[in-house]
């Protein structure tokens, strides 16, 4: 049996709850540290085509966010769900859904807290600070979104300085099949090496077919494979910026 998710536990909350939400974002253009490479702003009109605007989330925008962010990662809450054919499937599932999505929220408005507090795009000196962009259309919920530290790269040995860590890409899947994902990925590459001066960009993923072939196909090589207790295996990689 099909097992229920949070769009078929709740198939009219988040459309609802995403067409009320005003989303205040900001205009990256405007951000602190927007004097951006050429490079970053050819990157950045190509992810734009089509009518669409990179912003630096506000603090209303989180909902809207955490909607995207937990959409793109169903996945990671699959083996908690249980299949319909239980009388207790729906009140069980409904419940990891709204749970899962509570820790993703707050886990955000942690990682995001010194962003939305003082928004700028400089090179942060500190890896407790993130910066996040949304890709929208004007006034909608996002579309796409990456997040962006500096960091020593996890398990893969000492380094004399930190490097750019992606820690979130993500593309609505009534938007995918389109190429933002790339685009917002190469956005990310130059970001990184000219506003951030970073020689790599890093990043870890699990072994879902679709994100890896992203990144193996852009030029990533895994540096560690990694399992937990659960058997869920982590993806460390990472691509070399100075080529």
């Amino acid at each position: 049996m099909a097992r229920r998710t949070w769009s078929t536990l709740f198939p009219n909350f988040k459309m609802s709850f995403m067409q009320n939400e005003a989303a205040r974002a900001l205009p990256w253009s405007q951000v602190a540290g927007a004097e951006l490479h050429p490079e970053v702003l050819a990157a950045a009109k190509d992810a734009c085509e089509g009518g669409f605007e990179l912003v630096v989330p506000e603090d209303e925008d989180m909902q809207g966010l955490t909607d995207l962010v937990d959409e793109s990662f169903q996945r990671h809450i699959q083996d908690r769900m249980i299949d319909d054919g239980n009388p207790l499937s729906g009140l069980w599932n409904g419940w990891v859904a709204l749970s899962e999505r509570q820790m993703t929220l707050g886990a955000m408005r942690k990682r995001l807290a010194q962003l939305l507090q003082a928004p700028s795009l400089r090179r942060p000196s500190s890896a407790e600070w993130n910066l996040g962009v949304l890709l929208r259309r004007k006034g909608d919920a996002p579309v796409g979104y990456f997040e962006l530290c500096v960091k020593q790269p996890e398990g893969l040995g000492r380094r004399p300085d930190s490097q750019p860590y992606l820690t979130n890409l993500c593309v609505a899947k009534a938007c995918r099949g389109r190429g933002l994902g790339r685009k917002l990925l190469k956005l990310v590459e130059d970001f990184s090496r000219t506003a951030w001066q970073g020689n790599a960009l890093y990043l870890h993923t699990d072994d879902d077919p679709a994100a890896f072939n992203l990144y193996n196909s852009s030029g990533y090589a895994v540096r560690k494979r990694q399992k937990d207790a659960e058997d869920h295996l982590t993806l460390y990689m990472y691509k070399n910026l100075a080529d």
